[in-house]
């Protein structure tokens, strides 16, 4: 599952840009060309404009050779960006948040998913109507990500006690929920409850937002010292990465067909299904203009709720947070202002 990639844009629909933007060009070229991407999940449908910018050919014009690493519970962005093993990642934009508090100077390039694609997948008929029914069942868990982020603020806003709930490492495969050896399954609704009802399960999903816990989801983001280091590096990074996103979003079939090249392990339709639940948070509210932009009153609310269930102690200075300017002066060459 490893690969060359680059990061590609996003053509928002209707909001004015043209259908096939001029090519970002980077004065001088990347300071490093040969750069690494963290995925938090193997490639599908939620990383389609990664892969589209690699398969059309918009990280080699950008200048950069990328190599796409899939993520996995034992393979987890944040940590290895951190380290140095990877250049760039995508994690959950209140992760990004909590690393800022735990020292990790860690900053946001694109905001992705503008509203979090969270579920967690119950079987119909388990008797689990919300998260008041989770003591003294087993639920699987993503440990160190936006997933477990969530399911904290979860039990926080609903006043359950996590002590009382059996936790295993989750995993790809999500045969332990669909054999009712774990009764509670984070997933993202964009994808795995397809899967379960293609195999014959009928499933309800318990929603964080329902319970007044509002977060974003997909985020990318390098370290501070990297972007300091390597300001032409991440202008091509996030230039061709829009780019991809654009033309992702303008022919989500085109983007199906792609992934499948790519990965001919995926499922035709449940990438179709994919896409379509995709493309609606990539453009709520600021992704609605400009997909991709972090919104500082959005993240200043993000961090808000985080610090109110005491997930956040400390106050973060959203201005050493977010780096938005690459993405700016990618839609200021179509003639688009995001703030």
């Amino acid at each position: 599952m490893v690969g060359l990639v680059v990061f590609v844009g996003v053509l928002v629909v209707g909001c004015g840009a043209p259908a096939q933007p001029a090519v970002s060009v980077v004065p001088d070229g990347p300071e490093q060309p040969v750069v690494s991407m963290r995925l938090q999940w193997f490639p599908q449908w939620q990383f389609a404009g990664y892969i589209v910018a690699l398969l059309k050919g918009y990280y080699e014009e950008a200048g950069l050779e990328v190599t796409l690493h899939p993520g996995s519970p034992d393979m987890v962005p944040l940590p290895l960006v951190a380290a140095g093993a990877d250049d760039f990642g995508s994690t959950g934009a209140d992760t990004v948040l909590l690393a800022r508090e735990q020292g990790i100077d860690v900053v946001a390039l694109a905001t992705w998913f503008q509203a979090s694609p969270v579920a967690f997948m119950v079987h119909a008929d388990a008797g689990i109507a919300g998260p008041q029914d989770f003591p003294g069942r087993t639920i699987g868990m993503f440990y160190g990500d936006n997933v477990e982020t969530e399911y904290l603020a979860l039990l926080a806003a609903t006043g359950v006690d996590r002590t009382q709930i059996t936790e295993i490492p989750g995993d790809y495969n999500i045969a332990p929920f669909l054999e009712r050896r774990v009764d509670v399954w984070p997933v993202y609704a964009t994808d795995q409850p397809f899967t379960a009802r293609r195999e014959g399960a009928e499933v309800d999903l318990i929603l964080a937002r329902d319970y007044g816990v509002q977060m974003m989801g997909d985020t990318l983001f390098t370290t501070a010292a990297f972007a300091r280091d390597h300001p032409r590096t991440v202008q091509a990074f996030v230039a061709a990465t829009l780019r991809g996103w654009q033309d992702a979003i303008a022919n989500p079939e085109e983007a199906v067909d792609l992934i499948l090249t790519y990965n001919p392990e995926l499922d035709r339709d449940q990438l179709v299904f994919e896409a379509a639940e995709t493309i609606v948070l990539l453009q709520h509210g600021p992704g609605e203009r400009c997909v991709g932009f972090s919104d500082p009153d959005v993240w200043a609310a993000q961090a808000t709720l985080l610090t109110e269930l005491d997930l956040l102690r400390q106050p973060v200075a959203l201005p050493d947070v977010l780096l938005n300017q690459p993405l700016l002066d990618f839609y200021a060459a179509q003639g688009l202002g995001c703030e």
